[in-house]
């Protein structure tokens, strides 16, 4: 297949490639729905009162943790639950009272409520969850339960039988 080459005015000329459209059609729908939502300030590319705290989770002597950075959340103001297999951390970073008397030039912190969800191995004792937040971090512990061992199964083998007329049937299980 032949490359086609396109002429960018700010880049080299490199080969013209379909997911550069799809992307840039992407972002264009998102600034769209961001001045219809009234989520985007003018000339602002990122989105403003979207805030999605950063996630990291692993497993470690048997028990998988999950951290989510929380900096500026009060601790009264998150609630964790679990309900069948499903752990939910909901939250909300409040502002200060007096923003609208202020005078900003430039602000990329964000407020506002906040959700996450995780799906948990399945038979957890949700009694023995554990949930801890101090410098801005929660950790939450989730004992993973044993699963059960792997066993071989023995597959027996069977001779196949000859009938009188010379050919050969597998005997059916």
């Amino acid at each position: 297949m032949k490359s086609i080459i396109r002429w960018d005015p700010f880049r080299t000329m490199r080969a013209w490639d379909p997911f550069d459209e799809m992307t840039a059609m992407h972002r264009e729908v998102d600034r769209l729905f961001d001045r219809f939502l009234g989520t985007a300030r003018e000339g602002e590319e990122r989105r403003v009162g979207l805030w999605l705290p950063s996630i990291e989770s692993y497993t470690k002597e048997g028990k998988l943790f999950i951290k989510a950075e929380l900096p500026g959340v009060d601790p009264k103001d998150l609630d964790v639950t679990i309900t069948d297999r499903e752990l939910v951390i909901k939250g909300e970073r409040k502002g200060e009272k007096d923003e609208k008397e202020k005078d900003y030039t430039y602000r990329e912190i964000t407020y506002g409520s906040f959700e996450r969800r995780f799906l948990i191995p399945e038979g957890v004792k949700t009694e023995d969850l554990k949930a801890a937040f101090a410098n801005g971090v929660l950790e939450i512990s989730v004992p993973i339960p044993e699963l059960p061992k792997a066993k071989k199964i023995e597959v027996k083998t069977e001779e196949p039988k000859k009938l009188e007329t010379g050919t050969t049937v597998k005997k059916a299980a």
